[in-house]
C-alpha cells in the first residue's frame, strides 16, 4: 500500500548532494546494489528512476520486480549523514509516449544520455537509518543487549586457545 513521504524525505530526494542507492534482487534472490543519481520524486509522490541501459542488471531486476510484485529498496544519504531507507514496489515502466519523449530529449540535451525507461516506484515503507536514531531505537527495543559477543564463551570468540 502506497504511503506519502514526509517533508524531510522529500527534501533529501530533491537535494542534488543526496546519495541515492537502489537495491534490487534477481529471480534467484541475488542482491544488486548501485548508486543512482537519477532517482527523484514525481508530482504524485512516487519515486522515479531513469534507466539508461536496457540490458543492465538493475533493469532486469526491475522487470522481475514488476512482474512478480517484488519490493525494491532505496537508501538516501544526505550531506549531514541523515539517512532513510524507502521500500517500494515498481508499478510502471514508461518506455514510450509524450512523457518519455520529453524526458529523453531533456537527458539527451543535458547529459548526452540515451533513456531506456522511466521506472515508477510506489513508496510503501520508510525507515530512518541515521545512526543516532537507529541506535536509540535498538537500545529501546533491546535495553540489555549491547554486544552479542559478551554472551559467547571463549571457545566461540576465535581467541585461538
Amino acid at each position: 500500500m502506497a504511503i506519502k513521504l514526509d517533508e524531510t524525505v522529500k527534501s533529501l530526494l530533491r537535494n542534488f548532494d543526496t546519495v541515492k542507492i537502489l537495491a534490487t534482487v534477481d529471480r534467484d534472490g541475488k542482491p544488486h546494489v548501485t548508486c543512482k543519481d537519477s532517482i527523484r520524486l514525481n508530482n504524485k509522490g512516487n519515486l522515479e528512476y531513469d534507466e539508461f541501459i536496457e540490458s543492465s542488471q538493475t533493469n532486469k531486476n526491475l522487470v522481475f520486480a514488476i512482474w512478480f510484485r517484488k519490493q525494491v529498496a532505496i537508501n538516501i544519504l544526505g550531506r549531514n549523514k541523515t539517512s532513510y531507507q524507502i521500500k517500494g514496489t515498481p508499478v510502471k515502466a514508461v518506455i514510450c509516449g509524450k512523457r518519455f519523449e520529453e524526458r529523453y530529449k531533456k537527458l539527451k540535451e543535458e547529459q548526452g544520455a540515451d533513456l531506456s525507461a522511466i521506472w515508477i516506484i510506489e513508496p510503501e515503507e520508510v525507515i530512518e537509518e541515521t545512526l543516532a536514531v537507529r541506535k536509540a531505537v535498538e537500545e529501546t527495543l533491546h535495553p540489555l543487549l549491547r554486544h552479542l559477543d559478551i554472551f559467547l564463551d571463549e571457545s566461540y570468540r576465535g581467541t585461538g586457545s
